[in-house]
């Protein structure tokens, strides 16, 4: 998900959602810019100004003969911008009421693959539910699971998450995580990718403080029935494991020891200037029969303060490396200061592992002018 800036007078959505608002009828909207902008609105992080915003226009909303008519209302005339907003305003609007009327209405709207919908209504529509209610929420969303709408399923996932996006831990899932797996277990058979992709995120969140239980489900997994986009989901929920070369992750997805020899180079000068694109050329020659080889590099800089580096893991992929034969890769990265810190000079480095063994070394050095 891409990171995204607070809203700035500039951007002109508080006056667009105004209008709309006041348009599809919500009572006292003719205000919501003023009322945003004394309650500091652009003095607020983007997180700060959706909450407030979905506040602002459950309010309205409520202010309506019909509440829950009028935002449906907006919903069907709103400008997708506008939608966004919605799921998280319909949630607080019903918030005292039963959830299977919140429910149902957040279904149908999913249902409609909207795509101003697809994070906003599992983070801000649903996942409050699942504060609310727990693991009781498992069997309210029993019907979502199996929809033949493949966004919905989605939503489902992406709502219980244990870790989230855009929203504090869910306690609960992150605490006791077996508590999912019946969800888990439904959804292992999962056709669509991007659902196939979610479920991978959640298990990937489970991995960090539960990486027995993600091992032991894709095992059994694998041993029962494997669907069509196992090997997705086990690369996703195992990512975190296997940046950190753990050889259960990497045995789980068949990744044996290597014999290879590795060298890897560094294109241009070695001395290099924040920010520097980076290429390298890593030969790796299989001395073996023919294997999968996962590779992860871990880049350290100088970091702003001298004696105190910065240390990054990333995973480049999965490479078939044919037997007794050699194999050309490039890996480009990215050296950059950050928070308008400079780096100091000094060394810097990239470490190349391959099934959790590392196999080469690139040198640099960091110098300004």
């Amino acid at each position: 998900m891409k990171a995204a800036r607070p809203e700035s007078a500039a951007g002109g959505l508080l006056a667009l959602l105004e209008a709309e608002a006041w348009s599809a009828g919500l009572p006292g909207a003719g205000r919501l810019a003023a009322t945003a902008q004394a309650r500091g609105f652009y003095q607020s992080t983007l997180y700060q100004q959706w909450e407030m915003l979905h506040g602002l226009l459950s309010e309205y909303a409520a202010e309506a003969a019909e509440p829950h008519q009028a935002l449906r209302k907006l919903f069907e005339v709103a400008d997708s911008r506008v939608r966004f907003f919605l799921p998280g305003a319909w949630t607080r609007l019903v918030a005292d009421g039963g959830a299977d009327i919140a429910l149902d209405q957040l279904r149908e709207w999913c249902a409609g693959a909207d795509p101003s919908l697809t994070d906003s209504l599992p983070a801000f529509g649903l996942r409050p539910w699942a504060e609310r209610l727990g693991p009781a929420i498992l069997q309210l969303l029993q019907a979502w699971i199996v929809d033949p709408n493949p966004e919905v399923r989605r939503a489902v996932v992406v709502a219980l998450r244990p870790r989230g996006t855009w929203a504090a831990h869910l306690s609960w899932a992150d605490e006791t995580p077996s508590l999912l797996v019946p969800l888990f277990d439904a959804m292992r058979g999962e056709v669509d990718p991007r659902v196939a992709g979610a479920l991978g995120n959640a298990l990937n969140d489970v991995s960090h403080g539960s990486p027995q239980l993600v091992l032991a489900l894709l095992h059994r997994w694998r041993e029962e029935d494997a669907g069509p986009q196992m090997g997705m989901i086990a690369r996703r929920g195992l990512r975190t494991l296997l940046k950190a070369g753990d050889p259960r992750a990497l045995q789980a997805l068949d990744l044996r020891e290597l014999r290879v020899e590795m060298q890897a180079s560094l294109r241009g000068s070695k001395e290099i200037f924040p920010p520097s694109n980076l290429i390298f050329d890593l030969v790796v020659r299989n001395l073996g029969e023919q294997a999968s080889a996962h590779l992860v590099y871990e880049i350290e800089t100088t970091g702003k303060l001298a004696g105190r580096p910065r240390r990054q893991r990333v995973q480049a992929g999965t490479y078939l490396l044919p037997a007794r034969d050699t194999v050309r890769l490039i890996v480009r990265e990215r050296v950059f200061d950050r928070k308008a810190a400079p780096l100091v000079d000094g060394p810097g480095c990239v470490r190349f592992f391959l099934n959790g063994e590392e196999c080469a070394e690139a040198a640099f050095l960091i110098r300004r002018p």
